[in-house]
């Protein structure tokens, strides 16, 4: 990845770090790792970013074993399984669930991106609990993750 693109990854960041409103700063944070995992990737469309991100030997996969067992991440992770699963809500999809089984996975970990598709596509609300829940969580786990990686992959 070019430095522009990790510097603007860098404020970014920043920004989200000083948002106390948790859809905000899940937003910047999810800003965050999709501008990652396109510049590296030098794919387009989300599917297949993400296939390339779990397929691949990129740093927020295979240097994140600190990351990943460290015990806040650990407790993040955790907490997001407990509300496992979750209902994809694209109207053709209403009834298909994902799942948080193996918090050690990170292929099933990106089910945050599922979050985000409910969020970004209007069917996550901050008047609900469970939503703010899975936001907030989601959001501290990019949070930890896009922290990490800046100070961590080169």
């Amino acid at each position: 990845m070019n430095d522009n693109v990790k510097t603007l990854i860098g404020w970014w960041q920043l920004k989200g770090q000083q948002e106390s409103d948790p859809f905000v700063k899940f937003f910047f944070f999810y800003v965050c790792f999709d501008a990652w995992i396109t510049a590296a990737s030098g794919k387009v469309v989300d599917r297949y970013k993400l296939h390339w991100f779990t397929l691949t030997n990129n740093c927020l996969m295979e240097r994140s074993v600190d990351f990943w067992e460290s015990s806040q991440t650990q407790s993040l992770l955790k907490s997001l399984q407990m509300l496992s699963p979750i209902e994809d809500m694209r109207p053709t999809h209403r009834g298909q669930y994902k799942e948080l089984n193996d918090i050690n996975n990170v292929e099933e970990v990106v089910y945050i991106y599922q979050i985000r598709c409910n969020l970004f596509h209007g069917s996550k609300s901050p008047m609900a609990v469970r939503d703010a829940k899975l936001v907030d969580l989601s959001g501290r786990l990019l949070e930890k993750w896009i922290t990490w990686a800046l100070h961590n992959c080169q």
